[in-house]
């Protein structure tokens, strides 16, 4: 018996993992990174239906922030240790975008202490050539295309309209400084990244006239370059913590607690903004595309549920009948023969609606839900059929050892 028990467990976590391995093209989660747990917490302390995720010995959450799927995880201190946690986010979570928060020091002498820099551009200011006192910066070769990088990467259009739009809506902390109590301000600027916690006033100086940097810190660029090779979007988000002078250690240590608060609030309010300017173009343009045959199936799975039972091939408890239960609010064409599922998980005390990008093939007007081949982390490789037709459903399963059959009834949801 106990091969039915795993296999009815990785049934019913199915839809979990398919969330965190769908293609990017589809994927809607946001990825948001720090480098210190204090800027990390913040956020992972307002996340409904949280779970834990171990890769690599580092921990990833994932979760609900306003709605949205997001995965957060601390990076550490330094472009590496960042680019380490970029690389095995986007594997694992194929996030849609992703977003750097934390702190940073001032360059920029019109800015002051909690002032929140939008990095519009980040640039790495410790790569390139040394032949003299000053670096010449540089772009290395993105080994994937084998063009050169830009020295400067930009932000993403969408993700810095959606900052823009939050800062008008945020309500940030005020700061007690030595000159008073002072509200930070918003703005859109340069941050540069390096190696190094900058507490000299001339290197200040330096990277303000030569990178025209607005703030300094240890991870931004090395984040942006990762996504800038796999293409995905990214922003950066530094709140100042210290002026990056002669006193950057000590103000540091005054002001990173509500700096690092005040960038996360930024943070929350621009995951808001993109859930709730997120729409789905394909159900109003598909949707006057649709066939007959296409428009029954789209109705016929909305806002239903499917309640039936599966069986396991082979064994002694063959002819053992195991209960299922699925519930999809909607279905969505994207294009081809694919269809976007919207789907209610409910399983070990978890209560998550996540979209599914599955294929649709048609034998006639009998619509058939296909899944091949499809790796999911730790679990195998499985593959199903499933027609659907006149309130029922019925098709078949497998996976690297074994296989069996599923049958039942699509109810309607009462509202």
């Amino acid at each position: 018996m106990k091969h039915v028990i795993n296999i009815s467990l990785i049934l019913s976590l199915l839809f979990v993992f398919l969330v965190l391995e769908i293609e990017a093209e589809s994927s809607s989660t946001v990825a948001i990174l720090g480098a210190f747990d204090e800027e990390i917490r913040l956020l992972e302390g307002q996340l409904a239906n949280s779970t834990i995720h171990i890769i690599e010995k580092l921990q990833f959450m994932t979760g609900l922030l306003n709605e949205q799927n997001v995965v957060i995880a601390t990076t550490g201190i330094g472009k590496v240790n960042a680019a380490m946690t970029a690389t095995l986010a986007i594997e694992h979570f194929r996030p849609k975008q992703v977003i750097f928060t934390g702190v940073a020091g001032g360059l920029n002498p019109d800015l002051n202490l909690g002032d929140i820099v939008i990095a519009e551009r980040t640039a790495q200011h410790d790569l390139g050539k040394l032949a003299s006192v000053e670096i010449e910066n540089f772009g290395v070769r993105n080994p994937i295309t084998g063009k050169r990088n830009p020295v400067f990467f930009p932000a993403d259009p969408r993700l810095l309209q959606a900052a823009q739009t939050a800062q008008e809506r945020v309500e940030l902390s005020p700061l007690d400084t030595p000159d008073g109590k002072r509200h930070p301000r918003i703005v859109t600027g340069t941050v540069v990244t390096g190696d190094i916690f900058v507490a000299f006033d001339a290197k200040r100086t330096t990277l303000h006239e030569n990178l025209g940097g607005d703030a300094v810190e240890m991870e931004g660029a090395s984040v942006a370059q990762i996504c800038w090779q796999h293409n995905i979007p990214c922003l950066v988000i530094r709140s100042l913590s210290d002026y990056a002078g002669s006193d950057a250690t000590d103000d540091f240590k005054k002001y990173y607690k509500i700096a690092a608060r005040n960038s996360a609030a930024l943070v929350t309010q621009i995951v808001n903004e993109l859930h709730s300017s997120e729409s789905l173009p394909w159900e109003s343009e598909q949707d006057g595309l649709l066939s007959a045959n296409e428009k029954k199936f789209q109705e016929m799975l909305s806002n239903v549920t499917l309640v039936g039972n599966f069986t396991v091939a082979g064994g002694e408890d063959q002819r053992a009948l195991h209960e299922e239960k699925y519930t999809i609010e909607r279905v969505s064409k994207l294009g081809g023969d694919r269809w976007l599922f919207v789907a209610r998980v409910q399983y070990a005390g978890r209560d998550v609606t996540v979209p599914l990008p599955l294929e649709v093939k048609w034998a006639d007007d009998t619509p058939i839900i296909t899944l091949t081949d499809m790796e999911l982390p730790q679990l195998g490789t499985y593959t199903a059929r499933v027609l659907m037709y006149r309130g029922k459903y019925a098709g078949t399963w497998s996976s690297e050892k074994h296989g069996g059959h599923l049958f039942g009834k699509i109810i309607r949801n009462i509202e």
